[in-house]
């Protein structure tokens, strides 16, 4: 399991998902609040969205 994980993420940071929520914040920063918010589990109601992950970010 870690290693499609890992395969996954390796694949995400060769082929980035853009995201026009908030074109400052780089690729890496919302590659790691997608994680951090648990979206890449296909359980995840907000799988495969960047939507709302900078709601209450003041920069």
């Amino acid at each position: 399991m870690k290693f499609l994980a890992s395969l996954a993420a390796l694949a995400l940071m060769v082929i980035p998902a853009k995201s026009t929520a908030r074109p400052m914040v780089g690729d890496l920063m919302a590659e790691k609040l997608y994680y951090a918010e648990g979206r890449q589990h296909p359980g995840h109601p907000l799988h495969g969205s960047h939507e709302g992950l900078w709601a209450g970010s003041d920069r």
